[in-house]
């Protein structure tokens, strides 16, 4: 506990970020990493592989862009500084971890960033609030685009803003839906190669819940299991755990690896 009070008063974030949850929930991965982080690592690993796989398909070395690299858990980031030029992070928190390994490859930039496009939406407690496009990055013609277990997250903590301002149920499910959908829009139009990792559902004892609200057979590629949270984690008796997809798009066209 003390730790992760210590990472907390220490790490910079902005004020909405901070507001909506951002820093503790970076803070809270953290901490469940070091207690989980054995059942964690064949995921993690996976990640990387499938990451560099991408890197090694990229015509050009110039950019690679990681959109969600939070502590940097799942993102092989110095085989990515040996390989390109320049790696821009980006994510609403950079943890300190993150920001040490980053000082110390002199190719690497951090930039907080709201992925979502949804924060001021949230911010301003709309009743019915419509995400914007995100449009981030598309003039820095990325050679690699990482989207690093990012997609299913992106409405988690908007959406419990908008529970709180009083938004209807139902809004808010259409709101979760139309962000990751935008989300996916936005990967689409970025050119080069684009790496997408994303958990597509949770088994939690005999039940599974769709986690990209009917988007996984658009976005399952290479499939393996996550032990997110092995017993006694979240419940006393039982794991949970939730099937991770990652595929690599090169110019529009989708190729599973």
């Amino acid at each position: 506990m003390l730790a992760e009070l210590v990472e907390y008063l220490l790490t910079p974030c902005g004020k909405p970020a901070r507001r909506l949850g951002y820093l503790r929930e970076s803070v809270a991965i953290r901490a469940r990493h070091r207690r989980c982080g054995q059942a964690w690592a064949p995921h993690l690993a996976r990640c990387r592989d499938i990451i560099l796989q991408a890197a090694e398909a990229c015509p050009k070395h110039d950019l690679a862009l990681v959109l969600g690299s939070g502590a940097l858990l799942d993102i092989p980031l110095p085989a990515l500084a040996a390989m390109f030029r320049q790696v821009i992070l980006a994510d609403l928190v950079h943890p300190l971890t993150a920001r040490r390994q980053a000082r110390a490859l002199p190719n690497v930039g951090l930039v907080e960033a709201d992925l979502s496009g949804a924060l001021p939406e949230v911010l301003a407690r709309k009743a019915h609030p419509v995400p914007p496009p995100v449009e981030l990055f598309m003039d820095l013609a990325p050679d690699l685009t990482v989207s690093a277990n990012l997609l299913s997250q992106l409405p988690l903590l908007p959406c419990q803003g908008l529970a709180k301002a009083g938004c209807p149920p139902e809004g808010i499910q259409e709101f979760a839906a139309r962000l990751m959908r935008r989300h996916l829009d936005w990967l689409k139009c970025l050119p080069g190669v684009v790496c997408l990792i994303t958990d597509i559902s949770r088994t939690d004892g005999g039940e599974t819940t769709d986690l990209v609200h009917g988007l996984a057979p658009e976005v399952t590629g290479q499939t393996w299991p996550w032990l997110i949270a092995p017993c006694p984690e979240l419940y006393p008796d039982k794991d949970v755990s939730h099937l991770v997809s990652g595929v690599i798009w090169t110019r529009g066209a989708q190729a599973s690896r």
